[in-house]
């Protein structure tokens, strides 16, 4: 029996054992989301009409999410109250009144209760709002900060988290349009931000693993896209703590309904079936900051930046430049003029991972304009100087999860179609480096 006994104990604790290491799989979450409250701030009703679909979009769009959506609009002062009586209603000597009034929104009994189910309640709420017409920049300017309040039900109405989300429009002719566009705005931001919550990321697992590509569990289902990143995470515990942390990264490659395929970019421990996999948040782009030399007969500096797409994409990736040849800048002292030249350019690349080595080569097209300053007049004027072209080659090396070297290597010309200030065309090989930030 003893024997017996202690063979039983040996089977139970290894069970444990076993559950306790296998890996977290998400689940899809229940929210509900208030509409956007305003009050106490003078914006248009017209400006209003499509944002409180577009947010409860960006948890749909998400797809870790099952959205319900409550038209009532929150103020400040009700969002605390909504709290409070979110808490009060855990307690057992709760009286439930027949209808709920925080500040200016009303709940009905039966509207409360379907809050109260919901796994975590979503308020979005105004706290900053400025439009006006910028005479200097001959234009309608809008900013708008939101502050974006989770709160956990099931903790009793505790907060979960508060982002806040700063947005801005302009338009030259038309308020409401600025207004509309610093509105739109808002999704975007509001999107990474969500996944920057610990309780959104999603955890997976690796399914199988055949060299550098594996696949691992979700796909549409959970909202995963293609150049999402998940951390390799090394699990392990130190007398008794959880001492977990980052060996590896991997890129998502491909996806399908349930099941992705991903790259391994780099491991420090082996992978295989169970490894557990954590959801690394990105707003989606990567940017660069370089410094090229364009040759020819009038060779040039040019330092500039470059934001690639990266969420939502993996071998071919488009792109935008912008680059300043410093051989153009021009002062014409005795006309009070000053010339700031600023080459913009549109193109593609494809890259190939090699761990983590890559290679990506790339082609664009691009204007050059002039932004010429003067002391004659109160505005500054610009105008398109030059058209021109770029193709190239980058090598780059993922030094960690969040940044890579790289040198350029290419030709570039640019062809002037304007004579204005002595105004030329030049080009030629074209050499650089630079580092490249995961965004």
């Amino acid at each position: 029996m003893k024997n017996r006994a202690i063979t039983l104990f040996a089977l139970a604790f290894l069970m444990v054992g076993l559950l306790g290491a296998q890996p977290m799989i998400s689940q899809k979450q229940d929210v509900a989301i208030f509409a956007l409250g305003y009050y106490g701030w003078s914006i248009p009703a017209q400006a209003l009409a499509s944002i409180d679909g577009e947010i409860q979009k960006v948890f749909a769009d998400l797809g870790r999410f099952t959205v319900l959506g409550v038209s009532q609009r929150l103020s400040s002062g009700g969002l605390e109250r909504f709290i409070d009586t979110m808490k009060q209603a855990k307690q057992a000597n709760f009286v439930m009144p027949e209808k709920y009034q925080f500040g200016e929104a009303f709940l009905t009994q039966a509207e409360f209760n379907k809050l109260v189910g919901a796994f975590i309640v979503v308020a979005p709420v105004v706290v900053e709002f400025n439009s006006f017409y910028n005479s200097k920049n001959v234009q309608w300017e809008t900013s708008i900060k939101t502050n974006v309040t989770f709160i956990d039900v099931a903790a009793g109405g505790s907060v979960l988290a508060m982002k806040t989300v700063s947005t801005s429009g302009t338009d030259k002719q038309n308020q409401f349009k600025s207004i509309s566009s610093a509105i739109s705005s808002i999704p975007g931001q509001l999107q990474y931000e969500v996944r920057s919550i610990p309780e959104f990321q999603i955890n997976t697992r690796i399914l199988t693993a055949d060299g550098s590509t594996v696949k691992l569990q979700l796909g549409d289902n959970m909202g995963i896209k293609k150049g999402d990143e998940y951390a390799v995470i090394q699990k392990r515990t130190v007398e008794g703590f959880d001492d977990s942390k980052e060996a590896g990264l991997i890129v998502v490659k491909e996806v399908g309904q349930e099941v992705s395929s991903a790259q391994v970019l780099y491991s420090s421990i082996p992978l295989g079936k169970d490894a557990q996999l954590r959801e690394i948040p990105r707003q989606g782009v990567d940017f660069d900051l370089y410094i090229h030399s364009i040759g020819g007969s009038d060779a040039t500096v040019a330092p500039g930046f470059k934001a690639t797409a990266s969420r939502g994409f993996y071998s071919f990736r488009p792109f935008v430049a912008a680059q300043v040849p410093l051989g153009l800048m021009r002062g014409f002292l005795s006309y009070g003029v000053e010339i700031f030249p600023v080459n913009v350019l549109l193109g593609g690349e494809m890259v190939l991972n090699m761990g983590r080595l890559s290679v990506a080569p790339s082609a664009a097209l691009g204007v050059s304009y002039y932004h010429v300053t003067s002391s004659w007049v109160t505005t500054d004027t610009n105008f398109l100087s030059h058209v021109g072209a770029q193709v190239g080659g980058r090598v780059a090396y993922l030094f960690n999860r969040n940044m890579r070297a790289f040198v350029d290597l290419g030709y570039e010309t640019w062809i002037a179609v304007a004579n204005t200030w002595g105004n030329t065309g030049y080009g030629g090989v074209m050499f650089g480096a630079g580092v490249a930030f995961k965004l």
